[in-house]
């Protein structure tokens, strides 16, 4: 079930976005034991002029010449709620230095935020995740 959302500025190349993407579903898979085929990943690029950190964008950013930050990513892990502290705690790791690894960003500006969702709240093939047995 695990569902992913990530937000990243735009501009990294095809491959490295396949690569991060794969990386990601493997990283999901080891810290939380989901079966791969349930694993669902959503790149959303996005342009500078639409990421502010700070009250600053990073269009504005790169106006102003100086060094450019990453921005994020920030990744949202929807999870059907079970999973323990331990569990989350790895795939936030794992997810984190993934973005490290393809990208090359430093963990700082990297935000992972993990939501529990209620079996009762998610639905697949158009029941509820609990009617489903999980």
């Amino acid at each position: 079930m695990p569902n992913l959302n990530v937000y990243l500025v735009e501009g990294y190349s095809e491959a490295q976005k396949e690569t991060l993407l794969v990386r990601m579903t493997d990283a999901v898979v080891n810290s939380i034991a989901a079966p791969k085929a349930s694993v669902r990943i959503f790149l959303i690029e996005l342009p500078r002029a639409h990421i502010c950190v700070g009250g600053t964008t990073l269009a504005a950013e790169a106006r102003a010449g100086g060094p450019l930050s990453p921005g994020g990513p920030t990744i949202h892990a929807f999870l059907i709620r079970g999973r323990t502290d331990a569990q989350k705690e790895a795939l936030i790791g794992r997810l984190t230095a993934v973005v490290g690894e393809v990208l090359a960003i430093p963990p700082a500006p990297v935000r992972v935020m993990v939501f529990d969702v209620a079996n009762t709240d998610f639905g697949i093939q158009g029941v509820t995740a609990l009617s489903l047995g999980r």
